[in-house]
C-alpha cells in the first residue's frame, strides 16, 4: 500500500477542484494535481529547475485555454527568460503577451514594500483575470520584510485575495534548509526541489513536504530535465496499486519449450509468478530466459526482454546460433527489447519505462536479464530490494509472468542473492552451476524453490550446443559428475600435508 501523508483526510470534499499540471509524474506525486485557488511555495537551490517546472505548468494552462501571469522580482531579465524557455518543447512564442503575460513587480516592491507589492498583484490580477500565476524571485520579498509578522500578514492577505480571485498561485524561492519561514505554515503546499552528488553522479529529487486537501505521495522522487521539460518518476515503492493482485492461477502454466525441463517443473511456471535464475557467468542464464520468451512467442504471447549488456541485434544473433529464433518477432513487434547500457541511469526512470511498455504492449512474459543492472542504477543501494518487490508486484498486477537473472560467484561455494531479502517476493528459484569431471566443465541445473507446484528436486545436466538447449531427463549424469568431484575431494583430504598444512604430492626439487 502506498505511503501517503498521514495528516490529510482520506476523502476530498466535493467542492475541491483540481488542476492538472501537465508535468509527467507530478500529478501522481501531488495526489491528483494542484488544488484550484491554492497558494504554493516551490523551494530549491539554484539550478534545480524551479523556473522550468513552474513555466511548464504555466504553458500547460495556456494550452488548456487559460490566461497566466508570470511575475518576476529580482531574477533573470524577461528577454533572457524567454530565450531560455525557447529551447523547451512546451514553449509557445505565440502565447507570450497574450495568454502568457510577463510582468516585473520589483519597482512596486521597492517603492511600497510588501503592501505596495500586494497592491500591484491585486491590480494586475483584476486587470488580466488570470487563472494561474507564478511569482519568481520570492526571496526578494522575504528580504523586503520589516518583521516576521509583516511577511506573515502579506502571505495571509495574498492567500485570501487569490482565493477570492480564483487564481492558483506558485511562489518560487531559494532552498531555506532547516531555517523556518512564516510562509511555510501559511501556504497550502510546500514543494522542495533538490540535486545532490553521489560520487561523480548528480541526482535531481522532488519532495512534497506539505499539501493541504490532498493525499500526496510522501518521500523523495527523482526527476529529469529534458527538452520536453521536467519528467518526474514517482518511487514505485510509494505507489498504491489500483486493485489488489489476483491470486495465482495454479492451473495456468508457462513452459520453456524444453520438454525434459518442463517435465521437471510440473509442466511450466505458474502464470503470474516471479522466477529468478541464479548462476555464475556463462552458465546459460540469458539463453534459458530467451528460451522462455521464445516459447511464449510460439504461443502468440507478447514478450519483453530488458537487458544491460548486449544490444538487440547481438542478442538476436547469439540466440539464432543456438536455434532460438527471435528476429521475426522483434521485427513484428511481438517481442519488445529494452536495452539499457550500463551507464548513468535512473532506477525509477527504468522501472516506469518498463511498466509503460508492458502496459501499452500487453506483454505476457518478461525477462529482466541482470538484476545487477538495477543495482548499478540505484543511487541508494538499500532501495533495490524494495524497488524490485514493488516492480514485480506491479508486473503481477499487469498479468505478466516474470523471470530475472542474478549472477553468482564463479567459484563461490555459498549462493547469495544480489539484493538482500529478494527471495521473499519470488515464487521460484532456478539454480545453474558448473561441475567438473575428468578435466572438463559441465553445466548443472536444479530447482531450489517452485511454489504452488510439485517438481523434481534432483540435479540434472544442462547442455548448450548448436542444436539448442537440453536438460537430461535422468539425474544419473549429474550424479556421476558430483560423485567424481566428491571422490577427488576425499582423495585430496587423505594426502599427507607439508609444513603449514599444505598438501604435499612431490618432493621439492633441489
Amino acid at each position: 500500500m502506498a505511503k501517503r501523508s498521514s495528516n490529510q483526510p482520506p476523502k476530498e470534499s466535493n467542492s475541491i477542484v483540481r488542476i492538472a499540471t501537465g508535468v509527467p509524474g507530478l500529478d501522481t506525486v501531488l495526489g491528483g494535481g494542484l488544488v484550484e485557488n491554492g497558494l504554493y511555495l516551490i523551494e530549491g537551490m539554484a539550478g534545480t529547475g524551479k523556473t522550468i517546472l513552474s513555466s511548464q505548468i504555466c504553458f500547460h494552462q495556456v494550452h488548456e485555454g487559460k490566461k497566466v501571469l508570470f511575475v518576476t522580482l529580482i531574477a533573470e531579465s524577461h528577454a533572457k527568460l524567454l530565450q531560455h524557455l525557447g529551447s523547451m518543447a512546451y514553449f509557445d512564442p505565440e502565447a507570450v503577451s497574450k495568454s502568457f503575460i510577463l510582468l516585473s513587480g520589483y519597482d512596486a516592491l521597492t517603492a511600497g514594500g510588501l503592501q505596495g507589492f500586494l497592491e500591484f498583484i491585486a491590480g494586475t490580477v483584476r486587470e488580466h483575470r488570470p487563472s494561474f500565476m507564478v511569482v519568481d524571485g520570492f526571496r526578494t520579498a522575504r528580504q523586503a520584510r520589516e518583521t516576521e509578522l509583516g511577511l506573515s500578514e502579506f502571505i495571509h492577505q495574498l492567500n485570501a485575495f487569490i482565493t477570492g480571485s480564483r487564481c492558483t498561485t506558485v511562489l518560487l524561492a531559494p532552498f531555506s534548509g532547516s531555517e523556518p519561514h512564516p510562509e511555510h505554515t501559511l501556504v497550502d503546499g510546500l514543494i522542495e526541489l533538490n540535486h545532490y552528488a553521489s560520487g561523480m553522479r548528480r541526482t535531481r529529487e522532488i519532495e512534497v513536504h506539505k499539501l493541504r486537501a490532498a493525499n500526496h505521495l510522501v518521500g523523495k522522487h527523482t526527476f529529469e530535465i529534458t527538452e520536453q521539460g521536467v519528467v518526474i518518476f514517482p518511487r514505485l515503492e510509494a505507489l498504491q496499486a489500483d486493485a489488489p493482485v489476483s491470486p495465482l492461477d495454479t492451473q495456468a502454466r508457462l513452459a520453456f519449450g524444453i520438454a525434459s525441463f518442463d517435465r521437471i517443473i510440473d509442466g511450466g511456471l505458474v502464470a503470474g509468478s516471479v522466477t529468478t535464475i541464479l548462476g555464475p557467468p556463462g552458465a546459460g542464464k540469458t539463453l534459458l530466459g530467451l528460451k522462455f520468451l521464445e516459447d511464449g512467442l510460439r504461443n502468440h504471447e507478447r514478450c519483453l526482454y530488458l537487458g544491460f549488456y548486449e544490444p538487440p541485434q547481438r542478442l538476436v544473433g547469439k540466440a539464432k546460433q543456438l536455434g532460438i529464433a527471435l528476429g521475426p518477432a522483434l521485427k513484428s513487434g511481438e517481442l519488445q527489447v529494452i536495452w539499457q547500457p550500463p551507464v548513468e541511469q535512473s532506477l525509477d526512470e527504468l522501472g516506469h519505462r518498463l511498466l509503460e511498455t508492458v502496459r501499452t504492449s500487453q506483454i505476457k512474459r518478461v525477462f529482466l536479464d541482470g538484476i545487477e543492472g538495477f543495482c548499478a542504477a540505484a543511487v541508494h543501494l538499500e532501495r533495490v530490494t524494495f524497488f524490485m518487490a514493488a516492480l514485480t508486484n506491479h508486473l503481477r498486477k499487469l498479468g505478466t509472468t516474470t523471470l530475472f537473472s542474478e549472477e553468482t560467484d564463479l567459484y563461490g561455494a555459498e549462493i547469495r542473492h544480489t539484493a538482500f531479502g529478494v527471495s521473499a517476493f519470488i515464487e521460484n528459484v532456478i539454480l545453474l552451476r558448473y561441475g567438473e569431471l575428468r578435466s572438463r566443465l559441465y553445466r548443472l541445473i536444479s530447482i531450489i524453490k517452485l511454489r504452488e507446484s510439485s517438481y523434481d528436486s534432483a540435479v540434472h545436466e544442462f547442455s548448450i550446443s548448436s542444436r539448442g538447449l537440453d536438460v537430461t531427463a535422468s539425474f544419473q549424469s549429474a550424479e556421476n559428475i558430483l560423485a567424481d568431484k566428491s571422490q577427488i575431494l576425499k582423495a585430496r583430504s587423505r594426502l599427507p600435508t607439508g609444513k603449514g598444512g599444505r598438501t604435499s604430492t612431490t618432493k621439492r626439487a633441489r
